[in-house]
Parts: C-alpha cells; sequence; structure tokens
C-alpha cells in the first residue's frame, strides 16, 4: 500500500475538483470559525462502488460543512390597530424640538439624487 494513497487518491478525485473545493471550504470554515469564535465543520464522504468484475471502482464524493453564522440584530417595530408595523411607539409621547437624524439623511438622500 502507498502511503499517501489517501491524498494522492483525492488529489485524482473529478480532476482534482474535490480537492480544490475542499480547500475553499477549508479556507472560509477557518476565517469564519475566527471572526465568530464559534466551531466549523467540513465532512467529506467517499463511496466506493466496485464494479461487477472487480477491476475497477467508482469514486463519487461528497462535502459538507457547517460554517458558523454571525448573530443576526433583532429589529423593533411596533403594530398599529390595522396590524401594520412602524418604528416610533405610538404610545410614546412626542418631544419638541428633537429630530429623527434617519430621517435627514433620508431627504438629503433624495435631494442629492434628484
Amino acid at each position: 500500500m502507498r502511503p499517501d494513497l489517501f491524498l494522492h487518491t483525492l488529489s485524482t478525485l473529478r480532476y482534482g475538483q474535490t480537492q480544490s473545493e475542499l480547500s475553499e471550504e477549508l479556507h472560509n470554515a477557518v476565517r469564519r470559525a475566527i471572526d465568530t469564535g464559534k466551531v466549523a465543520e467540513i465532512t467529506l464522504k467517499l463511496k466506493i462502488k466496485p464494479e461487477a468484475n472487480g477491476t475497477q471502482v467508482f469514486i463519487t464524493d461528497e462535502i459538507k460543512s457547517k460554517i458558523p453564522q454571525f448573530a443576526r440584530e433583532q429589529t423593533i417595530l411596533f403594530p398599529t390597530p390595522e396590524g401594520n408595523l412602524i418604528r416610533e411607539d405610538p404610545r410614546q409621547a412626542l418631544i419638541p424640538g428633537i429630530r429623527s437624524v434617519e430621517l435627514e439623511r433620508l431627504e438629503q438622500f433624495k435631494t442629492a439624487t434628484a
């Protein structure tokens, strides 16, 4: 048996495409594990099917990965009696002199693109 049988075979699967895909998955998994502080996982599954007369084998590969995701932020919205959603709490009293920076930016953007 060759001591490098696995690595040699891996490099020949689908003319090297399997090895390239594994390298890309490994790169993505390492980066995301570092960025999120969570565990990443990559699984390579090989199915080896012998031909009827035993002179050939067919190898099919399957690559699966579990890449950790970043936590997604929540948005707080308030339902209206009509069933719509709005950002401002309708029960909150307005404070005179306070303005919404978000609305100002939107108006500036509309003016700049017009």
